[in-house]
C-alpha cells in the first residue's frame, strides 16, 4: 500500500502551522497540478496539525470540488436524507440543531464547525472518514487556529477506485423512462428499473451513482419474483444534477450483481411574455458565499403569485418560497447564499402563476473563504437550506411576516414534483 504525506507552510492568514496529510495512494490536483494524498469512497485519511498555539481551539474545514464549504461534523455522516432524516441534535450556544450528514443530492446539513483543541505542544491529529457521499475531485483542507490566527491548508483527491469486473451470473438490468422506454430523459421523469435473471425470492440491493460519483441508495430493497425477475419505479426530480448515472443492482443470496446507464437532461425554461426580473445586488451580477443578492421583477399581473427557482452550476435546481406582486405587479426578494451552496453560473427564474409569464436573470457565486463560519456569542449555526429569502417586499409593505396573498409555499418548477427519493 503506497501512503501520500504531505506538509504545507503556506498560508492566507500567518506562515508557520504546519499540516501533514496521509492517504492510501497519491493523485493530481486539477485546480493546482500538483501532486498531493489520495484516497477512495470509504476510506481514512489521516490530518496533523503542527505549529499551532498550546491549548488552543482550531477549526478545520473541508472545500469540495464545486466549491462548497463544509464541516467534518457533516461530510462524516452519512445519512438518508439530510432534510427529513435528522440523524441526532446537538445544543450550539443554547440552541437545539439537527446534526444532518451529507444525502447525495441535496446537502444542505447545517453547518457545524468542527472545533478541536491541540495538545500543549500545539499538535493537533485525527483520523477522517470518507463516505461515497463524497464526489470525486480535489478537495481543499485548512486549518484555522481561533487564538493565533495561524492558518494552513493542503489539498487531497477521491479518485475512482477501479473493482474487479463484478459477475453478472444470469442477470440482466434494464433502466428506461417511463414514457419513452429510451435509457435517457428529462429531470422530473419517471424511469422504471427491470431486472432479470436473478433467483427466484431474492433481496435486490439497489444503489445509484451520480455524475460526480456520489453514491445514493434506493429507498427500499425489492423482492425477485418466482422467476427471478423485479420492476420499480423511480423519480428523477428538479434536485437531481444532470449527466450520466450509474444504476447497480446486486442479488443478495445469488451475488449477481449488473450495473445499467441512463442520461438525466435538463428541462429547460423559455422566457415567455413581458415581465422582467433583474439582479440588482450587488451591482456586477458576482458575488462571494455569503453574499445577500437582491432580485426585482416587474411587469407580473397586479397581486400574482410568482413562484421562483434557482438553477445551479450542475443543473439541479432548488425550489423557494414564492413570492407575491404588489399592486404595480412588482416584487423583490434578498436571497441569502452561503458557503453551503457550489460556486459557478446561477440562473434564478421567476413565473407568474395567472400571467404565465417567465423571466430569468443570471448571477455569479465565487467562493466567500476557505473555512466554515464560526457563530459568535449568542448566535448559532444555520439550520434553514439555502438558498434562503430573507427579505422581500411582502413583509415589507405588511410589516409582518405575512403575504400579501396566501401564505407563500415552495413551487417546484417541474410537473408532478415528488420528495427527492433516495
Amino acid at each position: 500500500m503506497t501512503f501520500g504525506i504531505f506538509a504545507y507552510r503556506t498560508s492566507a492568514i500567518n506562515v508557520g502551522a504546519l499540516m501533514y496529510v496521509q492517504g492510501t495512494t497519491t493523485g493530481v490536483c486539477q485546480q493546482t497540478g500538483m501532486t498531493v494524498p489520495a484516497g477512495y469512497q470509504g476510506s481514512n485519511f489521516s490530518l496533523e496539525l503542527q505549529q499551532f498555539w498550546p491549548n488552543e481551539p482550531v477549526s478545520i474545514s473541508f472545500t469540495f470540488p464545486d466549491g462548497r464549504v463544509l464541516s467534518p461534523v457533516v461530510t462524516s455522516i452519512s445519512d438518508n436524507n439530510s432534510l427529513q432524516d435528522p440523524v441526532t441534535t446537538l445544543m450550539y450556544n443554547g440552541v437545539e440543531i439537527p446534526i444532518n450528514g451529507l444525502d447525495g443530492v441535496i446537502d444542505m446539513p447545517a453547518n457545524f464547525p468542527w472545533i478541536s483543541q491541540t495538545t500543549v505542544g500545539g499538535d493537533y491529529h485525527y483520523p477522517f472518514s470518507v463516505t461515497n457521499k463524497w464526489p470525486f475531485g480535489c478537495y481543499g483542507f485548512t486549518a484555522h487556529g481561533l487564538w493565533s490566527n495561524r492558518q494552513v491548508g493542503t489539498n487531497f483527491v477521491i479518485l475512482p477506485k477501479v473493482e474487479p469486473t463484478p459477475n453478472p451470473g444470469q442477470a440482466t438490468l434494464i433502466i428506461e423512462d417511463n414514457t419513452t422506454g429510451d435509457p435517457s430523459s428529462l429531470q422530473g421523469a419517471y424511469v422504471n428499473i427491470f431486472g432479470r435473471g436473478f433467483v427466484a425470492n431474492e433481496l435486490i440491493s439497489i444503489w445509484i451513482t451520480a455524475p460526480d460519483g456520489v453514491v445514493f441508495s434506493f429507498p427500499y430493497q425489492p423482492v425477485t419474483s418466482n422467476i427471478g425477475s423485479f420492476a420499480v419505479p423511480f423519480q428523477f426530480n428538479a434536485n437531481h444534477p444532470i449527466g450520466n448515472y450509474g444504476f447497480t443492482a446486486l442479488g443478495n443470496s445469488s451475488g449477481y450483481q449488473v450495473i445499467a446507464r441512463f442520461y438525466l437532461g435538463p428541462r429547460t425554461s423559455q422566457q415567455t411574455g413581458w415581465s422582467q426580473l433583474r439582479v440588482a445586488y450587488p451591482a456586477a451580477r458576482n458575488g462571494a458565499q455569503g453574499t445577500l443578492f437582491e432580485v426585482q421583477g416587474k411587469r407580473f399581473n397586479p397581486y400574482e403569485r410568482v413562484d421562483i427557482w434557482m438553477t445551479l452550476p450542475d443543473n439541479s435546481v432548488r425550489g423557494l418560497p414564492s413570492q407575491y406582486a404588489d399592486a404595480n405587479g412588482e416584487f423583490f426578494a434578498d436571497i441569502y447564499l452561503d458557503e453551503r451552496l457550489p460556486i459557478g453560473e446561477y440562473d434564478f427564474t421567476a413565473k407568474g402563476a395567472s400571467s404565465g409569464n417567465l423571466t430569468i436573470a443570471t448571477f455569479n457565486l465565487t467562493s466567500g473563504g476557505v473555512t466554515v463560519p464560526v457563530p459568535g456569542p449568542g448566535e448559532t449555526v444555520n439550520a434553514t437550506p439555502a438558498p434562503e429569502v430573507l427579505y422581500s417586499n411582502d413583509a415589507v409593505e405588511t410589516g409582518t411576516d405575512e403575504t400579501l396573498g396566501p401564505p407563500p409555499d415552495e413551487t417546484a418548477p417541474l410537473p408532478d414534483p415528488a420528495a427527492p427519493i433516495f
